[in-house]
Protein backbone atom coordinates (compact mmCIF):
# COMPACT_ATOMS: atom_id res chain seq x y z
CA UNK A 1 0.00 0.00 0.00
CA UNK A 2 2.90 2.44 0.82
CA UNK A 3 4.13 1.44 -2.21
CA UNK A 4 0.86 2.48 -4.24
CA UNK A 5 0.86 5.90 -2.37
CA UNK A 6 4.94 6.57 -3.28
CA UNK A 7 4.34 5.47 -6.64
CA UNK A 8 1.38 7.76 -7.56
CA UNK A 9 3.43 10.72 -5.13
CA UNK A 10 6.18 10.72 -7.69
CA UNK A 11 3.94 10.36 -10.82
CA UNK A 12 2.12 13.92 -10.00
CA UNK A 13 5.50 15.63 -9.16
CA UNK A 14 6.03 14.33 -12.56
CA UNK A 15 3.78 15.51 -13.74
CA UNK A 16 3.63 18.82 -12.42
CA UNK A 17 7.19 19.73 -13.09
CA UNK A 18 6.72 18.09 -16.96
CA UNK A 19 3.95 20.64 -17.26
CA UNK A 20 5.53 23.78 -15.76
CA UNK A 21 8.35 23.71 -17.76
CA UNK A 22 5.77 23.21 -21.25
CA UNK A 23 4.49 26.55 -19.76
CA UNK A 24 8.05 28.15 -18.91
CA UNK A 25 9.00 27.23 -22.54
CA UNK A 26 5.21 28.80 -23.93
CA UNK A 27 5.94 31.62 -21.65
CA UNK A 28 9.46 32.53 -23.24
CA UNK A 29 8.51 31.55 -26.80
CA UNK A 30 5.71 34.20 -26.35
CA UNK A 31 7.47 36.68 -24.98
CA UNK A 32 9.49 36.92 -28.80
CA UNK A 33 5.93 36.32 -30.53
CA UNK A 34 4.87 39.52 -28.64
CA UNK A 35 8.30 41.19 -29.81
CA UNK A 36 7.39 40.40 -33.37
CA UNK A 37 3.65 41.19 -33.30
CA UNK A 38 4.58 44.62 -31.96
CA UNK A 39 7.52 45.20 -34.29
CA UNK A 40 4.95 44.46 -37.69
CA UNK A 41 2.46 46.94 -35.52
CA UNK A 42 4.61 50.00 -36.20
CA UNK A 43 3.13 49.73 -39.61
CA UNK A 44 -0.65 50.01 -38.39
CA UNK A 45 -2.60 53.05 -37.90
CA UNK A 46 -2.02 53.99 -34.07
CA UNK A 47 -5.70 52.86 -32.68
CA UNK A 48 -5.15 49.68 -34.11
CA UNK A 49 -1.58 49.32 -32.73
CA UNK A 50 -2.59 50.17 -29.10
CA UNK A 51 -5.43 47.51 -29.87
CA UNK A 52 -2.70 45.35 -30.69
CA UNK A 53 -0.29 45.93 -27.98
CA UNK A 54 -3.18 45.79 -24.92
CA UNK A 55 -3.99 42.33 -26.39
CA UNK A 56 -0.15 41.64 -25.92
CA UNK A 57 -1.00 42.95 -22.38
CA UNK A 58 -3.57 40.82 -21.83
CA UNK A 59 -2.20 37.34 -22.81
CA UNK A 60 1.04 38.18 -21.01
CA UNK A 61 -0.95 38.23 -17.74
CA UNK A 62 -2.99 35.63 -18.52
CA UNK A 63 0.24 33.13 -19.20
CA UNK A 64 1.95 34.81 -15.89
CA UNK A 65 -1.65 33.39 -14.07
CA UNK A 66 -1.83 30.67 -15.71
CA UNK A 67 1.89 29.25 -14.35
CA UNK A 68 0.79 30.35 -11.00
CA UNK A 69 -1.96 28.35 -10.91
CA UNK A 70 -0.33 25.46 -11.83
CA UNK A 71 2.13 25.96 -9.18
CA UNK A 72 -0.73 26.72 -6.81
CA UNK A 73 -1.93 22.72 -7.67
CA UNK A 74 1.26 21.11 -7.83
CA UNK A 75 2.13 22.41 -4.12
CA UNK A 76 -0.86 21.66 -2.66
CA UNK A 77 -2.54 25.40 -2.58
CA UNK A 78 0.31 27.08 -0.89
CA UNK A 79 3.56 28.11 -2.43
CA UNK A 80 6.24 30.34 -2.03
CA UNK A 81 8.43 31.34 -4.14
CA UNK A 82 10.39 34.96 -5.17
CA UNK A 83 11.67 32.54 -8.38
CA UNK A 84 8.20 34.18 -9.55
CA UNK A 85 9.06 37.92 -8.90
CA UNK A 86 12.77 37.27 -10.55
CA UNK A 87 10.78 35.69 -13.66
CA UNK A 88 8.07 37.66 -14.20
CA UNK A 89 8.58 41.24 -12.13
CA UNK A 90 10.03 44.63 -12.61
CA UNK A 91 14.13 45.17 -11.57
CA UNK A 92 12.90 48.08 -9.12
CA UNK A 93 10.09 45.75 -7.78
CA UNK A 94 13.01 42.96 -7.14
CA UNK A 95 15.18 45.49 -5.25
CA UNK A 96 12.35 46.44 -3.14
CA UNK A 97 11.26 42.66 -2.41
CA UNK A 98 15.29 42.49 -1.74
CA UNK A 99 15.25 45.42 0.75
CA UNK A 100 12.22 43.94 2.55
CA UNK A 101 14.30 40.57 3.12
CA UNK A 102 16.84 42.12 4.47
CA UNK A 103 15.10 43.96 7.30
CA UNK A 104 13.31 41.49 8.10
CA UNK A 105 16.16 39.38 8.62
CA UNK A 106 18.10 42.05 10.13
CA UNK A 107 15.11 43.12 12.84
CA UNK A 108 13.62 39.28 13.35
CA UNK A 109 10.41 40.17 12.16
CA UNK A 110 8.18 39.21 9.18
CA UNK A 111 6.64 41.67 6.71
CA UNK A 112 3.28 39.37 5.93
CA UNK A 113 0.03 41.51 4.03
CA UNK A 114 -1.02 38.81 1.45
CA UNK A 115 0.09 36.70 -0.82
CA UNK A 116 0.94 39.29 -3.62
CA UNK A 117 0.62 35.76 -6.41
CA UNK A 118 -2.34 34.47 -4.66
CA UNK A 119 -4.21 37.99 -3.11
CA UNK A 120 -5.10 35.51 -0.37
CA UNK A 121 -4.38 36.09 3.85
CA UNK A 122 -3.82 32.60 4.06
CA UNK A 123 -2.29 29.65 2.71
CA UNK A 124 -3.77 26.19 1.15
CA UNK A 125 -6.06 27.73 -0.77
CA UNK A 126 -6.38 26.58 -4.00
CA UNK A 127 -7.27 29.80 -6.26
CA UNK A 128 -8.28 30.10 -9.64
CA UNK A 129 -7.47 33.58 -11.97
CA UNK A 130 -10.57 34.73 -14.08
CA UNK A 131 -12.15 37.81 -15.96
CA UNK A 132 -8.33 39.28 -16.93
CA UNK A 133 -9.06 42.62 -18.57
CA UNK A 134 -6.69 45.48 -19.63
CA UNK A 135 -7.97 48.69 -17.28
CA UNK A 136 -5.48 51.08 -18.38
CA UNK A 137 -2.62 51.55 -20.96
CA UNK A 138 -0.29 54.49 -21.92
CA UNK A 139 3.02 55.50 -23.82
CA UNK A 140 5.11 58.02 -22.80
CA UNK A 141 8.17 57.79 -25.97
CA UNK A 142 10.25 54.60 -24.59
CA UNK A 143 8.21 54.16 -21.47
CA UNK A 144 4.83 52.13 -21.34
CA UNK A 145 2.55 51.03 -18.48
CA UNK A 146 -0.32 49.38 -18.39
CA UNK A 147 -2.92 48.13 -15.45
CA UNK A 148 -4.54 44.57 -15.67
CA UNK A 149 -7.52 43.91 -13.33
CA UNK A 150 -8.69 39.85 -12.92
CA UNK A 151 -10.72 38.18 -9.85
CA UNK A 152 -9.13 35.32 -8.00
CA UNK A 153 -11.62 32.91 -6.99
CA UNK A 154 -11.35 30.71 -3.76
CA UNK A 155 -13.39 27.52 -2.90
CA UNK A 156 -15.65 29.93 -0.87
CA UNK A 157 -14.74 33.86 -2.01
CA UNK A 158 -13.47 35.80 -4.21
CA UNK A 159 -11.07 39.11 -4.70
CA UNK A 160 -10.96 41.40 -6.99
CA UNK A 161 -6.99 41.98 -7.92
CA UNK A 162 -4.93 44.34 -9.82
CA UNK A 163 -1.17 44.09 -11.24
CA UNK A 164 0.59 47.09 -12.74
CA UNK A 165 3.02 46.24 -15.55
CA UNK A 166 5.62 48.01 -17.16
CA UNK A 167 7.80 47.27 -20.29
CA UNK A 168 11.37 46.28 -19.80
CA UNK A 169 13.82 44.93 -21.58
CA UNK A 170 11.63 44.07 -24.21
CA UNK A 171 9.03 42.27 -22.34
CA UNK A 172 6.28 43.43 -20.06
CA UNK A 173 6.51 42.90 -16.30
CA UNK A 174 4.64 43.13 -13.18
CA UNK A 175 5.26 46.31 -11.56
CA UNK A 176 3.22 46.39 -8.63
CA UNK A 177 0.12 43.92 -7.18
CA UNK A 178 -3.44 45.33 -5.78
CA UNK A 179 -5.64 43.64 -3.43
CA UNK A 180 -8.69 45.64 -3.90
CA UNK A 181 -11.05 43.73 -1.28
CA UNK A 182 -8.92 45.33 1.00
CA UNK A 183 -7.70 47.81 -0.74
CA UNK A 184 -4.34 47.30 -0.15
CA UNK A 185 -1.11 48.56 -2.39
CA UNK A 186 1.56 45.79 -1.68
CA UNK A 187 4.31 47.80 -2.84
CA UNK A 188 3.31 51.25 -0.91
CA UNK A 189 2.93 48.71 2.51
CA UNK A 190 6.42 47.25 1.82
CA UNK A 191 7.45 51.42 1.20
CA UNK A 192 5.62 51.86 4.84
CA UNK A 193 7.41 48.63 6.03
CA UNK A 194 10.99 50.05 5.48
CA UNK A 195 10.16 53.51 6.47
CA UNK A 196 9.05 52.69 9.99
CA UNK A 197 10.73 51.31 12.98
CA UNK A 198 9.56 47.78 14.30
CA UNK A 199 9.40 47.86 18.40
Amino acid sequence: MRGVFMAVAILLTFTCCQRNKNVSVQIETGDSEESAMLASADTFNPEMKMNIQRGVVLNRAKDIYHLIKSEYVCHGGSFESEWFDRAFCSKSWNKLLMAVRCKEHRTGTLFFEIDRWSMSRYSGEFVSFEEFEVDNFWTDGDQKRASVSFVVYESDSYTPARIDLVYEDNRWVIDNFHNLRYMLDVRNSMWNYLANDII
